[in-house]
């Protein structure tokens, strides 16, 4: 028994001093469609609405300002609005479903006070399911996208955050997956 707590003492130390870089991080927030803004005019955007979105993060820290990690970000549903009023024809609606995972880098500034201002870049695939109503069928679209991103901690743990997704068409399909998207969000790291 002795012996077993002498480890202990000596191992757990360890695994606490590794806890510490390694964070979890859960939140959501408000999506806008790029169209919103002034963006793209394709047929895509112009149907997209506002919606929620939630995020799941793992990062860890290569030192106390940078570090790497996996996101994952699913927007449950952009309900569309119709992209033709031809008279004598049902409207086209479309809802959407969209699936984002990245690799990201993150650099925090210096701490002031109880904030910490940071900033992070990422690349990965983006996953769109889309449903047609008049069609009565399913489709989807893979693409690669790009992630940005800035913010401010406080006290460690709470993050609000502000983003871009951008969908960069390719390599993996010629038809866009989904117009870039800008979110706001507030999240818990742990």
């Amino acid at each position: 028994m002795k012996r077993c707590i002498l480890i202990l003492t000596f191992i757990l130390p360890l695994f606490a001093n590794a806890q510490s870089r390694h964070h979890f991080e859960i939140g959501g927030g408000y999506v806008i469609p790029g169209d919103m803004l002034g963006g793209n005019d394709t047929r895509a955007t112009r149907t997209e609405k506002n919606t929620a979105g939630v995020f799941g993060e793992y990062r860890f820290d290569l030192n106390p300002r940078m570090s790497l990690g996996l996101q994952y970000f699913f927007t449950p549903n952009h309900g569309g609005s119709t992209l033709n009023e031809v008279p004598g024809y049902a409207p086209l609606t479309f809802e959407t479903r969209n699936h984002t995972a990245n690799l990201l880098f993150e650099y925090k500034l210096k701490k002031v006070g109880i904030l910490t201002p940071f900033a992070g870049i990422g690349g990965g695939l983006q996953y769109r399911w889309l449903y047609i109503q008049t069609a009565l069928n399913s489709d989807y679209y893979l693409s690669a996208d790009l992630f940005l991103r800035f913010g401010l901690q406080l006290y460690d743990n709470l993050r609000i955050s502000a983003g871009h997704f951008h969908d960069l068409h390719y390599p993996f399909s010629a038809l866009s997956s989904g117009a870039p998207c800008y979110y706001i969000a507030a999240s818990w790291a742990f």
